[in-house]
């Protein structure tokens, strides 16, 4: 049997006493979980507060002591070494510290804190239209009143493309207004503004459909057109204005007959063609556009021009063709008479290499000839 000496033994038994009283004595370790303190406002969230060994915990703010307080805090007990905290963050409150307090049954103590800070997500505080009018010439104001914690960026969209200030005509306020001055039918469109939060990547936005009314203007792509007669021709009227305005067309005073065949429009009404134009349909045209907010028109003059009356196509042909063979007839006169041959066998035998023609007189016929002929009376005594 394994004798321990009695001074062996004090000391085993003091060390082992020695450890005891490190682990009784030793300071607790404290640790807060989750570590980040942010909440965000109208929600809540849970702390637990761990010891790494058994003690008492409390927990702390301002160096009171907390306690259950309704729609704000709520402790619950875990075990010895744990206790949780509970805050719902209902109403916008300074940044504070919160702290946990743990001390063992040795009277060692620790301390773990937080900062509780409530944050808001981009919110509209108002429902922004999703639609404004205005008339031209007035001043257009479109409200982004939005919260968050910390206080977002307000930017203003259109297309796509922020929107750049321009003095005297688009400004943007530090509350999120955008301003138009004078505005004009060529600001209408589709804005949207939009709340972000860069610490966070925390965004929100809203479509505003911006519509301009506005009394109509005309104009023509061309000015007092001359124009052919017997050609077809056609006449844009360009028109603004909202809303969406009626379109007119007048010959003079009166409104152009519109048969589909001579005078025609189109779907939208805004080009009149005319076919085969005479003398009788030049004059003045008017484009007349109306609307609830006024009506304007431009005018334009046709003048139609007669081409003179000239020969036709086939009478032409028929000159061209008797020019040719009066020609080709002289020529062949021509040949005859310098070598007894016409223009058209001499092409037949120089050119085609065809023999030329030869007429062989009988006997009888040579004996007719010869009696045929008319004889001259010798009365000189010369032959004749």
């Amino acid at each position: 049997m394994l004798k321990m000496s009695p001074q062996g033994g004090c000391s085993t038994l003091l060390l082992l006493l020695l450890l005891a009283a490190s682990v009784f004595c030793s300071k607790p370790g404290l640790e807060i979980i989750p570590s980040n303190g942010e909440i965000f406002l109208g929600e809540g969230k849970d702390f637990l507060c761990k010891s790494s060994v058994e003690a008492t915990i409390k927990w702390m703010s301002d160096n009171e002591e907390m306690e259950d307080e309704e729609g704000r805090y709520k402790l619950n007990h875990i075990d010895e070494s744990m206790q949780s905290l509970y805050v719902t963050a209902s109403k916008v409150e300074p940044d504070r510290l919160i702290q946990c307090h743990a001390e063992s049954e040795s009277g060692e103590t620790s301390t773990a804190e937080i900062k509780l800070r409530i944050i808001q997500k981009p919110t509209f505080v108002k429902d922004v239209a999703t639609r404004k009018e205005f008339n031209a010439g007035s001043t257009a104001r479109l409200p982004c009143d939005v919260e968050g914690i910390p206080r977002p960026q307000v930017t203003w969209y259109r297309y796509g493309m922020a929107v750049t200030p321009l003095p005297g005509h688009l400004s943007a306020s530090t509350s999120g207004t955008l301003t138009i001055e004078k505005i004009r039918l060529s600001d209408a469109g589709m804005y949207y503004c939009m709340a972000y939060i860069k610490d966070r990547n925390e965004m929100a936005y809203k479509n505003v459909s911006v519509i301009v009314n506005a009394a109509p203007i005309v104009h023509f792509n061309t000015t007092n057109p001359n124009i052919t007669s017997k050609s077809n021709t056609s006449f844009t009227c360009y028109v603004t204005g909202h809303p969406e305005p009626r379109i007119t067309w007048k010959r003079g005073d009166e409104v152009v007959p519109l048969d589909g065949q001579k005078f025609a429009l189109s779907a939208d009404r805004l080009q009149l063609s005319i076919m085969e134009l005479e003398k009788s349909d030049e004059g003045e045209y008017t484009c007349h556009a109306v609307n609830s907010y006024g009506e304007h028109n431009t005018t334009l003059l046709l003048q139609v021009i007669d081409l003179p009356q000239g020969v036709g196509a086939g009478v032409i042909a028929g000159i061209i063709i008797l020019i040719f063979l009066v020609t080709l007839l002289a020529v062949d006169l021509t040949c005859y008479r310098t070598r007894r041959r016409g223009f058209l066998m001499h092409l037949a035998t120089n050119v085609l290499g065809r023999p030329s023609p030869r007429v062989i007189l009988d006997e009888t016929d040579v004996k007719k000839q010869t009696a045929d002929k008319s004889h001259v009376v010798n009365v000189s005594g010369i032959d004749a």
